[in-house]
């Protein structure tokens, strides 16, 4: 009971935070909107979503920390999932910054403004991921190498059709 009650108060926080996230992206975006000015709004769509990620492990992570079970960081796992989620974020901001045409061409640029700004998606599933993995990456003592996959990655692929 005592665990349910755990979980239960890290739900509701979440969600808490969550809630005033999206008001203050709201506010951010109706100031972008009047001032012309999208860069304060990006960079918000870019590390709110990693504060998500990180807070869906915290739960856990604290238990592990507590447990006295955190024996190492698995840079395997940071390496093929952290970074190339980084990468993700990385690009969304790079527009942003006067330094673009130094390092894309137009077209790259062209390429790039499309697919990350169309919509916030691959901002949000890469800071969750990114926020989550960076976490979920401390090596536990007791698990094994096939105990150690990120409990996300496993959550994924049970719902992930076989074909």
């Amino acid at each position: 009971m005592k665990r349910f009650f755990y979980y239960f108060i890290w739900s509701i926080a979440i969600i808490f935070i969550v809630y005033a996230g999206l008001q203050l992206q709201q506010l951010l975006s109706e100031k972008a909107a009047s001032e012309f000015e999208p860069r304060p709004l990006w960079i918000y769509i870019v590390i709110f979503p990693i504060i998500i990620g990180l807070l869906l492990r915290t739960p856990k992570f604290m238990l592990e920390r507590k447990e006295s079970r955190i024996g190492g960081f698995d840079w395997s796992k940071f390496l093929a999932v952290g970074v190339p989620a980084f990468i993700v974020l990385a690009l969304s901001i790079l527009p942003l910054l006067p330094i673009e045409n130094l390092i894309f061409s137009d077209e790259i640029y062209v390429q790039i403004n499309t697919l990350l700004f169309s919509s916030t998606t691959a901002q949000t599933i890469a800071g969750l991921v990114f926020g989550y993995t960076l976490l979920d990456s401390f090596k536990s003592e007791e698990r094994g190498f096939q105990e150690s996959t990120s409990d996300l990655f496993n959550a994924v692929m049970k719902f992930t059709p076989k074909g």
